[in-house]
């Protein structure tokens, strides 16, 4: 309506007729320019000195999918989903080609058109199913009794690529984990993508692999929640041949006060073989200094909240590219408002 009847929006349009379809397409239909863009104008934020990549806070906030819990399906579940639709495709299949009238024949096109897009998504959720299912026993080989606790693996049949996710309320909604990387001092966020993983845990180098290829450089300060970045992460990021990187992040208390002395032992054994570079993370954590880094972590979860407000709390397009694609427009629309109050402070 905006472009029919006011100039501004006339004279942006360029005369060019829009519509939802248009919109639609346009919002997710250019993820390579948007990737790209986000690179270039934090690049331009970086040579007017704006933006510093010495600290990096990577943190990760679920948001809402375009799917209902009761699209989440098991294999038997699936299994009979598509023997239906085998035995609609079929009578409809006859139905068309018996029929002489046109108007009919289109009728039924349009329903064979939806059944096979059921089809479809079904066979994309079974694929779905058997990672997640690839998934439960990688850890159960670890966690055998968690494991077993839990339910049968199910896949959403709207959206096989959003995952079952417990929120902060407590509540379970299919979802994507947005791991986010931002500067905490100046607020602009750097680097961005969508996963269907549950937790965060293991996630700290493939952010940092990202930084690397938009900027060509490493951070000097990974700043991350417990867990966040593993063991084997720390050691990694420290001997990372682009440039080592300290990791900022709470050490697990494994047994608390109250663990028995065999355990204690038996950490004592494990922490002694550990590469030189986790004992000094385990060092840095322990001084005040340390938790003073540490604390700028805090600033991504304003981001997060402002993200948020603005709808980032739900995702209306399904899978995981277009869900990247909507992350980069929230990414870029941050980094204007930012990079405004930034350039104003700089001039002040």
């Amino acid at each position: 309506r905006l472009v029919e009847r006011d100039l501004a929006y006339r004279w942006i349009a360029g005369g060019v007729p829009l519509n939802y379809h248009g919109l639609a397409d346009f919002r997710v239909a250019h993820m390579p320019l948007l990737d790209r863009l986000l690179t270039e104008s934090v690049t331009a934020l970086i040579a007017e000195g704006l933006v510093s990549l010495t600290d990096i806070a990577v943190d990760g906030t679920k948001v809402r999918a375009n799917a209902g819990g009761d699209s989440f399906k098991t294999s038997d579940k699936l299994a009979r989903i598509e023997a239906a639709v085998e035995r609609r495709l079929a009578v409809l299949k006859a139905e068309i080609e018996s029929d002489p009238e046109a108007s009919s024949r289109r009728k039924r096109a349009a329903q064979e058109r939806a059944a096979r897009d059921v089809k479809e998504r079904s066979e994309r959720a079974r694929a779905a199913l058997d990672r997640i299912r690839a998934e439960k026993e990688k850890r159960a080989k670890k966690h055998p009794r968690d494991e077993a606790k839990k339910s049968e693996p199910k896949a959403s049949l709207t959206d096989p690529e959003a995952r079952a996710m417990r929120f902060a309320d407590g509540g379970v909604h299919a979802a994507f984990n947005a791991q986010i990387a931002a500067t905490p001092k100046e607020g602009i966020i750097v680097s961005v993508e969508m996963t269907d993983r549950r937790n965060d845990a293991g996630l700290a180098m493939p952010m940092v692999e990202d930084i690397v290829r938009r900027y060509g450089k490493m951070p000097e300060k990974l700043l991350v929640d417990t867990n966040f970045a593993t063991i084997k992460d720390i050691a990694n990021l420290a001997a990372h041949p682009a440039g080592p990187v300290k990791v900022f992040a709470p050490t697990p208390t494994e047994g608390g006060d109250d663990i028995s002395p065999r355990a204690l032992s038996n950490r004592n054994h494990r922490r002694a073989r550990e590469p030189d570079s986790v004992k000094e993370w385990r060092g840095r954590m322990a001084t005040q200094a340390g938790q003073e880094v540490f604390g700028l972590r805090k600033r991504i979860e304003r981001i997060n909240a402002h993200l948020k407000n603005h709808g980032f709390g739900f995702i209306a397009v399904r899978g995981l590219i277009k869900a990247k694609v909507v992350a980069l427009w929230y990414a870029l629309a941050n980094n204007l408002m930012a990079a405004h109050r930034l350039r104003t402070a700089a001039f002040a």
